[in-house]
């Protein structure tokens, strides 16, 4: 059940929440140190990779449940994007595509481990939905009974989440950590609101990690255009476009994408009384 807050007390949860969620993620830091000796992009190409994978899964745990209790006094959604908003903490202290490149790491391990998040970021989604409860602004549909079981669970608008290629298309123009940070986030705020509107009686559990998933078949197929050493596609500008957002990116971006998203498309909807 929520306890929904007002006004400052509100704000001050959710920027509490942000804070709490930013300082947990930020400890996975040191356990990303490649074999460089910087902190690297992703965790399976780090120094101990089984270290690194399961100190991710702990904090990002802990920090889904610290996000739960923000949405149990917000909603879902915001407790959602507050998880996304600890894990872009992450994000902007760990390393690049050229950084992967030039440490002679793999795009096919990187769209692997982009996959990985999602099972995370869905992990965590439920995690968030359990303790903070349904959005109350989604509705079931009157025949829910009768709606076949694909369409209560959502499944067309969790398809939506190819959305987040174009986006990374579109707006990825550059390995730096914001811009493949934010376009991931303005492909997933894409998704999010066609999801919301193509399914708008199922709560989109779902769709909060479809991004990740597609995000890494999109990785996948471009890590086998590239031939050669990766360092030569960074020296020649050739590295394609969905190669250049890092695991990390897509699982910050989905939570907080989707999030926006739903957001917006509530102007878009109204259920009667």
């Amino acid at each position: 059940m929520n306890h929904e807050l007002e006004g400052w007390r509100r704000y001050g949860v959710v920027f509490g929440g942000g804070v709490a969620a930013a300082f947990v993620c930020s400890a996975a830091v040191p356990f990303l140190v490649a074999s460089t000796g910087t902190i690297g992009p992703t965790a399976l190409q780090a120094q101990s990779p089984l270290t690194a994978l399961a100190a991710m899964i702990i904090l990002f745990a802990l920090a889904a449940g610290l996000s739960g209790l923000v949405g149990r006094y917000v909603n879902a959604a915001v407790g959602l994007f507050v998880l996304g908003a600890g894990l872009w903490a992450l994000r902007l202290q760990s390393a690049t595509a050229v950084d992967l490149a030039f440490a002679e790491g793999s795009l096919v391990l990187a769209a692997v481990e982009t996959a990985m998040w999602g099972v995370l970021v869905l992990g965590g989604t439920a995690i968030v939905f359990r303790i903070a409860g349904r959005l109350t602004d989604i509705l079931p549909a009157d025949n829910s009974t009768a709606t076949p079981w694909w369409k209560r669970h959502g499944l067309p608008g969790a398809a939506c989440g190819v959305l987040v290629l174009p986006g990374v298309w579109l707006f990825a123009r550059s390995p730096l950590q914001g811009q493949t940070l934010m376009a991931v986030v303005m492909g997933a705020m894409a998704a999010g609101l066609v999801g919301r509107l193509v399914s708008p009686h199922a709560q989109p559990v779902l769709l909060f990690a479809m991004p990740c998933f597609f995000g890494a078949a999109g990785s996948l197929v471009a890590a086998m255009t590239v031939s050669g050493p990766l360092a030569d596609a960074v020296v020649n500008g050739t590295l394609p476009v969905l190669s250049l957002p890092m695991p990390i990116d897509y699982a910050a971006g989905s939570l907080m994408g989707v999030s926006m998203g739903l957001g917006w498309a509530r102007g878009f909807l109204h259920h009667e009384e």
